[in-house]
């Protein structure tokens, strides 16, 4: 994946994942972090982070007004947010539930396609 490449599309590019936005100077987004980074881990999700003073306009793409903020994304599409004070147990939640959902997906895709082998 190109650095330079636009954050949605690189977001787009992975069923899940996480977008962390926040500032340096913010202890609440030093403190939730590394929580964030190991929760990305432990669900196996890409994790893309935005300090909003280096870069405001990403702020501004995500109507973003405070920080720290974690977004999920689905297929490229925002599905969750947590701002200010993060819940990371409905983000986890959050979390299974749409993993759950994509893999039940794929499951059903796999599933239907068996029949269309058998009628071929």
């Amino acid at each position: 994946m190109q650095k330079n490449q636009p954050i949605q599309e690189r977001l787009a590019q992975h069923p899940l994942a996480l977008l962390y936005l926040s500032q340096p100077n913010c202890s609440i987004c030093v403190a939730d972090k590394p929580r964030i980074q190991t929760l990305a881990q432990t669900q196996q999700l890409p994790l893309f982070t935005i300090n909003t003073l280096t870069e405001p306009e990403a702020a501004s793409l995500f109507s973003v007004l405070t920080v720290p903020v974690v977004l999920l994304f689905a297929n490229g599409k925002e599905v969750h947010r947590e701002a200010r004070i993060i819940d990371f147990t409905r983000l986890t939640q959050q979390i299974l539930r749409y993993q759950e959902a994509l893999t039940s997906v794929e499951e059903q895709d796999s599933y239907e396609s068996l029949f269309d082998q058998l009628d071929e």
